[in-house]
């Protein structure tokens, strides 16, 4: 049995062919990251002493923000930037970039401890699309470790470290 192929049948098959491969192609493609944004809101002390913390780490530099959470606190307040590890801060971004947000999953404890400070860790990609891991009191991240590790190896190595008390 002999089967005829006419032109529309081939070119339908080839444009299959490569709509496959090109889809694949896009899906594998790593995105750039822009920044990580690493925000630490403190756990159950006094009201007067709760802050907000936001260190912005981009591939050049730190920043520091803090604020402190009611209106009669006690927390230095202030705006800091300072310099980290030129090494370590492109060991972080690589680790950032190598893997996607799908590759992060949730572990919660089985038995939530009663209070703790809450961290979430934000990777800003180029196109300003975000990964958002937020690790309240017990909380994991299965397949996150090695950038949580990486990025607060880059904060406890600053090469300045900001003061503690506003300029």
């Amino acid at each position: 049995m002999v089967i005829r192929l006419n032109k529309f049948t081939v070119c339908f098959a080839c444009l299959i062919f490569l709509f496959f491969f090109t889809g694949c192609e896009v899906k594998n493609a790593l995105k750039e990251v822009d920044r990580i944004i690493y925000t630490v809101d403190s756990g159950p002390i006094l009201p007067e002493l709760q802050a907000h913390e936001v260190y912005t780490i981009t591939p050049s530099n730190i920043t520091l923000k803090r604020t402190g959470i009611y209106s009669n606190t006690e927390v230095y307040e202030g705006e800091w930037a300072f310099s980290g590890d030129e090494a370590l801060l492109q060991e972080l971004f690589t680790i950032a970039k190598r893997k996607d947000c799908s590759a992060y999953s949730r572990v919660e404890p089985e038995d939530a401890p009663d209070g703790g400070h809450t961290i979430r860790l934000t990777v800003v990609y180029a196109d300003e699309s975000e990964c958002t891991l937020i690790y309240d009191p017990g909380v994991t991240y299965k397949g996150a470790d090695e950038l949580l590790d990486k990025l607060k190896e880059v904060l406890n190595n600053l090469k300045s470290h900001p003061s503690m008390a506003p300029k």
